[in-house]
């Protein structure tokens, strides 16, 4: 135990960053077990969409056009933070899984519905690669086709 507390002492900076870390890393564990946003594996997620829910991509346009779930409304998180969410006024009592790439910006998401009074908000485990790490289907936007004149 003495060398422990020697070691503490002579190496304060490492020390207090390992509290640190540790720290931040309860905090990470506590706030997704009190949160109402629960995860949920690709699965479960499309038993939810099945049963009167919607997928909602919150990844930006060029993203959502390289791929995204069948179905899924687009709904990008700068119109979510901008309370633009018209469009899922119809879903409010319905079960909406938030979709981002990873996992990350569709829990932010997921959180502004929840204070604006959705009930039912998920956010799909890992996003978009663990649905394509699922062997389930990704559809691409199809190209704008261009208008051009004859003369």
């Amino acid at each position: 135990m003495d060398q422990f507390f020697q070691f503490v002492t002579e190496h304060y900076i490492l020390s207090t960053l390992w509290i640190v870390v540790f720290v931040m890393l309860v905090m990470d564990i506590m706030k997704k077990r009190f949160s109402s946003l629960q995860p949920l594996k690709p699965q479960e997620a499309v038993l939810k969409t099945n049963r009167g829910g919607v997928f909602v991509d919150v990844r930006t346009d060029d993203e959502f056009a390289k791929g995204h779930i069948a179905g899924s409304k687009h709904l990008p998180l700068a119109k979510i933070r901008a309370g633009d969410i018209k469009t899922l006024e119809k879903f409010k009592d319905a079960p909406i899984v938030m979709v981002c790439n990873y996992g990350n910006t569709a829990r932010t998401a997921g959180t502004a519905l929840v204070k604006a009074g959705f009930s039912q908000v998920y956010v799909l485990q890992g996003g978009l690669q663990a649905w394509q790490g699922a062997s389930l289907p990704v559809n691409k936007a199809q190209p704008k086709k261009q208008n051009k004149k004859k003369s």
